[in-house]
């Protein structure tokens, strides 16, 4: 018996010693504005897996992730679908910047393209974006299985069939009814340019697609 315990014993200091990589946690800031005016919108509740705040009047609220990993920041109010910030982190602290659009507004864009939102399937939403936050345009985004029905806002400010982003028009690409589960983005600069989730991924990013949630990267090119 003694053999058995010193087995037992030897098993449990493998276990014991294992170290779990750990990531040291970094600061996530999301800042939502209105989609219909562009001011900053408060009271609004946003959390992490680590922790949760609530936008001040500056639109902002600031949330624990691990450095250098994947990150999903949500941000949750009674007139909207929840909105699922995802990219990848860095090693410093950063802001996203994102639109908070209510359920109204979605509906009416949507029909506008003839669109019907299942509420057992998702949106997912693809920002491109140049260092200042302007539109990248002629930068272009596919969802894996979902490109067909793809539309963004052109420069008349009428949404219109396509995933690339044209001049004067908004920096989104959106992607509706699309299946619930883990699906692969991919941006695509123009000519000498790469567009990288932000802050910290690479041009193809995996991005989780909830039921009756809007699921948002934000690709930065340069």
């Amino acid at each position: 018996m003694i053999w058995l315990f010193g087995i037992l014993a030897c098993g449990e200091k493998t276990e014991d010693s294992a170290q779990v990589e750990q990531h040291p946690s970094i600061e996530a800031t999301l800042r939502l504005l209105s989609v219909t005016n562009g001011q900053s919108i408060p009271d609004i509740d946003v959390s992490s897996l680590q922790s949760s705040d609530v936008t001040g009047e500056d639109g902002r609220a600031t949330v624990m992730v691990e450095a250098t990993q994947p990150y999903s920041v949500r941000a949750t109010d009674d007139g909207s679908m929840d909105h699922i910030y995802q990219g990848v982190a860095g090693s410093d602290n950063f802001e996203v910047v994102g639109f908070l659009v209510d359920r109204s507004t979605t509906n009416t864009v949507f029909s506008f393209m003839n669109v019907s939102q299942s509420s057992d399937k998702g949106i997912v939403v693809v920002a491109l974006d140049e260092l200042d936050l302007s539109p990248a345009v002629g930068a272009s985004a596919l969802l894996e299985d979902s490109s067909e029905g793809a539309f963004v806002f052109a420069g008349s400010g009428m949404p219109e069939s396509g995933h690339t982003i044209t001049q004067g028009g908004s920096s989104f690409v959106f992607f509706p009814n699309v299946e619930v589960g883990t699906k692969s983005v991919e941006a695509f600069g123009t000519e000498n340019t790469t567009c990288i989730a932000f802050p910290n991924g690479v041009s193809t990013h995996s991005i989780s697609v909830e039921a009756d949630a809007v699921s948002v990267v934000v690709f930065s090119c340069q």
